[in-house]
């Protein structure tokens, strides 16, 4: 910190000099008391340096001058929002489109976890992100994805190892806040060598952190979990294993997202003492970009909060100053000099919220980042930065990111085995149930397609058939059967987590061969009676569009609608509901190119 910025920083808090804004006739929102008083807040080159309280308006010798006075007509000013977890790519848009629904709806911090992109094109991927990020007046946080691939036999598009990671860390210093979600548990809990090198590696990140993901780990796990220095979860989704993670010292990220609503399901440990809000966070997750834009993100998950049953002001502390005190952003080198946030405080960065209530039943008035106007009434209003030529360099580096194998409509026509494990969807949830019937009906096939290039050998049975797990030209092709996802036709993506090989459920061959001859270089198609009814391009490494977030989510609404048409029905999401039948760290069963898996021994089911 520099003298002469301190020096200006106290005299604008003591009034000597004026301040850039002053906010007056607030409701200011404290989120360290739990309580709304009215005041004025004054800003100074992006930084909060005063707040009044008082139902008075001050006078000359108690109050502020500023160059420009902003009244709030009694509306409430709180903090700016900060989304703990999120995946950018889950909105199938590039991190500047993200910015500009994130921002319009009050987010103006956010912890980005990119392992998705990264799975795909590795740390070119990363890059790209951060590089897009800086264009937006948003501040992203991002973190090193720890687990590329999600496991160490995926077969992901690339690796990232505990010795790419310090590399990265010295060519980028700075650009890293910490490492993202730990998902290898049982790299954890056997303390295996890598997996203790990548945690140890993150104390050459930013803030030195490890964020967490540990679906129904309890007991010895979860101390080894905790003890590893491991600092939050968002995984929980009863409040008793909730409880018992807060109790082992870690965070508690309360989720609400598109595929997963955990917040309402927690809201009764809150309510019960409302005292271990103060360890509790809110995170989105994985957000559709349809959804993000009608409903909102982090506002959305206040909201839920409110109405399962949380005073709107200890839920507005969930939304800000927890996650900050979580990352260490309320204070101390994680936040920078000047990047302390999380409260509307003096010395706190001046991303502020301008609310017509506290339900956040609509966007807010108006948004503020880092003292700038960049958001009114719903309405991005700030500035993008031009791309830079090594960012044009690294987004041509994500396309062209789809290799598959050639295949025939006969190699979706298998039959089902009596008895064989089969994926049970569970709407609403991440975690999935293991089923093992005696027939077919009410199930549909799922085939999962290597689409990165890394298989094997191509395998044949005695009869010389596709069998699940088969390979053609060096690519897996994993195959098995989904009960709970009740489509006619067929829809095919390119996003499959966290891999993000090509994933397809159908009713028939046909349709499944046609939806994924249709993928192409990305994206997500709907398939029936052998035409495309819908699709999405998405063709920065298959994950993310490359056009803007209105006409996305306008797609994405197309494609649900035309999921609703070919027979899923709510609330079951068409698209959200699919994209996770792969990931192989969360429970039960799940589907990988060699086949169907069971998570919870590690082992292939079939």
């Amino acid at each position: 910190m520099s003298t002469k910025k301190l020096r200006a920083v106290i005299d604008a808090a003591e009034g000597r000099v004026p301040a850039d804004k002053l906010f007056v006739n607030a409701q200011i929102v404290d989120v360290y008391g739990l309580r709304v008083v009215p005041g004025q807040v004054a800003v100074k080159d992006g930084l909060i340096v005063g707040v009044l309280f008082g139902d008075r308006e001050p006078d000359r010798a108690a109050g502020y001058e500023a160059a420009e006075v902003i009244d709030c007509g009694g509306r409430y000013l709180a903090p700016g929002l900060i989304d703990g977890h999120l995946h950018i790519e889950s909105s199938n848009v590039r991190p500047v489109e993200y910015a500009r629904m994130a921002l319009a709806r009050g987010t103006t911090t956010a912890i980005a976890d990119s392992h998705e992109i990264s799975n795909v094109c590795g740390l070119d991927g990363l890059e790209f992100m951060i590089e897009d990020g800086r264009r937006a007046p948003i501040s992203f946080k991002f973190m090193m994805p720890s687990c590329v691939p999600a496991l160490p036999d995926e077969q992901a598009g690339a690796q990232i190892t505990a010795k790419d990671m310090r590399a990265f860390f010295r060519a980028h210093k700075g650009d890293v806040f910490g490492l993202g979600e730990m998902m290898n548990l049982p790299g954890v809990f056997m303390a295996d060598p890598e997996t203790c090198a990548r945690i140890d590696a993150a104390r050459s990140t930013v803030s030195g952190l490890v964020d967490g993901h540990a679906p129904l780990v309890a007991g010895r796990d979860l101390n080894a979990y905790a003890a590893a220095g491991i600092i939050a979860d968002h995984e929980s989704t009863l409040p008793e294993e909730a409880l018992d993670k807060l109790s082992r010292g870690m965070y508690v990220m309360l989720r609400e997202g598109t595929c997963s609503h955990d917040l309402a399901n927690l809201a009764p440990m809150l309510r019960e003492n409302p005292a271990r809000a103060s360890r509790c966070c809110l995170a989105t997750d994985d957000r559709a970009p349809s959804d993000a834009l009608a409903l909102g993100m982090i506002d959305n998950a206040v909201r839920v909060a409110i109405e399962a049953g949380i005073d709107p002001v200890v839920a507005i502390s969930m939304g800000t100053l927890s996650t900050a005190e979580c990352f260490g952003l309320d204070h101390g080198p994680a936040a920078g000099e000047w990047g302390r946030r999380g409260a509307v405080a003096p010395g706190k960065r001046a991303d502020l919220l301008v609310l017509d209530d506290l339900s956040f039943q609509k966007a807010p008035h108006a948004v503020y980042a880092d003292g700038a106007l960049v958001a009114e009434e719903g309405r991005f209003v700030g500035k993008i930065a031009p791309a830079s030529e090594r960012m044009d360099e690294l987004e041509a580096s994500l396309r062209g990111s789809v290799h598959l194998p050639e295949l025939s409509p006969e190699v979706f026509d298998y039959e089902f085995r009596p008895g064989e494990a089969v994926i049970d969807v569970i709407p609403g949830k991440a975690v999935t149930g293991l089923i093992r019937p005696e027939s077919a009906d009410g199930l549909r096939r799922i085939m999962l397609i290597e689409r990165h290039g890394r298989g094997v050998a191509a395998q044949k049975d005695a009869d010389d058939e596709i069998f699940p797990g088969a390979s053609l030209v060096g690519h897996h092709i994993g195959c098995g059967w989904v009960r709970g996802f009740p489509v006619h036709g067929a829809i095919a993506s390119t996003v499959g987590h966290d891999s993000h090989n090509v994933c397809v459920v159908g009713d028939n061959p046909a349709d499944m061969f046609a939806a994924v001859e249709a993928v192409g270089q990305g994206g997500f198609v709907a398939v029936r009676d052998g035409k495309v009814a819908a699709r999405l391009d998405l063709p920065l490494g298959g994950l993310m569009s490359d056009g803007d977030a209105e006409e996305v989510a306008r797609q994405h609404d197309a494609l649900i609608a035309q999921g609703r048409e070919m027979g899923i029905e709510p609330p079951l999401d068409p698209i959200m509901g699919m994209i996770f039948l792969p990931l192989p760290v969360i429970p039960e069963l799940r589907i990988r190119p060699e086949g169907m898996f069971d998570v919870t021994t590690f082992t292939f089911a079939n």
